[in-house]
């Protein structure tokens, strides 16, 4: 889910021991990966996973849902709780859809007073109280008369806390099988020892992300669905803070590049009768700036808020046809030839200046 304008980095500085190394190409897992899931709570697009922090059924009980760490020894555990890998690798997407989940019931956060000491705590800091505190003041913005989700302390003696967070085990996917056919040929195009270099997406001229590649955040859906909810209880609807809002503020010229570069299908270019119009979805948009860098042109600002959750049409050209190469394009003014004619044309007036000193 990367490309060369993204220059997303969410999980790199999430990483409580800094063995994540991201780049264009990939992301790199070192050694010492604590398995916390921390990574995975920062990431946007779920290209990073880890098993433990989705709950397909939620346990009956009349007092909060009580979430655990799962270093806490299986006999000191809360009745009913619910485990995860660590309490930091909740999303605010996920903390919202359990919240949801609970009904009445509410969350809480069982705090046994390790995450200071913890590898994976990262400091002083609760790991979870950032995404806590953002559930808290979302629900609070709506209006929700729900028990918030909530934090509680009941502390365990050290000692007790082992050194490693203990993993579930993880399905290993085998894949198909190969035929004879598909095996040699696999031999043929990947030999063993021979490293393939892979093409950094958007640096080999095609889109960054094809139509087919683009998807949306399932963390911002869940955010959306979680908080909607909570708003459509209470007669409300999500303010305009929680959009971003993308304007064109220079000369679109319909490039399109800016389609390409989006991960989630926030923007997306339509073709009609009436011309060719971009439109942005502001509930698609995780505000990652790649539409705005990647714009030749420089037209697109985007701004973390102010945006709405019905999608609309940011600019809509009506194209032209060159008529000195017969292609279709996006006119800036008057412009009777496509922008690579009229570069052709100025590069040779500029040739025929410099060496006859005349213009053609």
């Amino acid at each position: 889910m990367r490309s060369d304008f993204g220059g997303c980095h969410a999980c790199q500085p999430a990483c409580p021991v800094g063995v994540l190394d991201v780049s264009v190409e990939r992301v790199r897992l070192g050694d010492g990966c604590l398995g916390c899931g921390r990574c995975v709570a920062a990431c946007p697009t779920d290209a990073l996973a880890l098993p433990g922090f989705d709950f397909d059924a939620l346990p009956d009980g009349r007092g909060p849902l009580p979430l655990e760490c799962a270093k806490v020894p299986v006999d000191a555990r809360q009745s009913g709780a619910n485990v995860v890998p660590c309490l930091g690798g909740l999303s605010v997407g996920r903390l919202a859809t359990l919240h949801e989940s609970a009904g009445a019931r509410g969350v809480e956060l069982i705090d046994r007073g390790w995450c200071t000491t913890c590898d994976a705590g990262g400091g002083a800091c609760h790991p979870a109280a950032a995404a806590l505190d953002t559930v808290v003041t979302w629900l609070d913005a709506v209006g929700d008369t729900r028990r918030p989700p909530r934090m509680r302390l009941a502390p365990l003696p050290v000692e007790r806390m082992p050194p490693q967070i203990p993993q579930p085990p993880v399905p290993v996917d085998e894949g198909p099988a190969l035929s004879r056919r598909q095996f040699f040929r696999t031999l043929a195009t990947d030999p063993v020892g021979r490293q393939r270099r892979s093409t950094p997406m958007g640096k080999d001229g095609r889109a960054a992300f094809p139509p087919a590649a683009r998807r949306e955040s399932p963390e911002r859906r869940r955010q959306l669905d979680a908080f909607g909810a909570a708003a459509a209880r209470g007669g409300q609807a999500l303010p305009p803070e929680f959009f971003p809002q993308v304007t064109v503020a220079g000369e679109c010229v319909d490039h399109r590049v800016c389609v390409g570069a989006c991960p989630t299908a926030a923007l997306q270019a339509m073709t009609s009768a009436e011309g060719a119009t971009l439109v942005f979805a502001s509930a698609s948009c995780i505000g990652c700036g790649a539409c705005a860098r990647a714009c030749p042109e420089g037209a697109l600002v985007l701004a973390p808020t102010g945006g709405i959750a019905e999608p609309r049409a940011l600019v809509r050209h009506q194209p032209r046809t060159c008529r000195t190469c017969g292609e279709t394009f996006a006119p800036r003014a008057a412009e009777a030839e496509c922008p690579v004619c009229t570069k052709a044309m100025r590069f040779m007036g500029d040739a025929m200046s410099k060496l006859y000193g005349v213009r053609n």
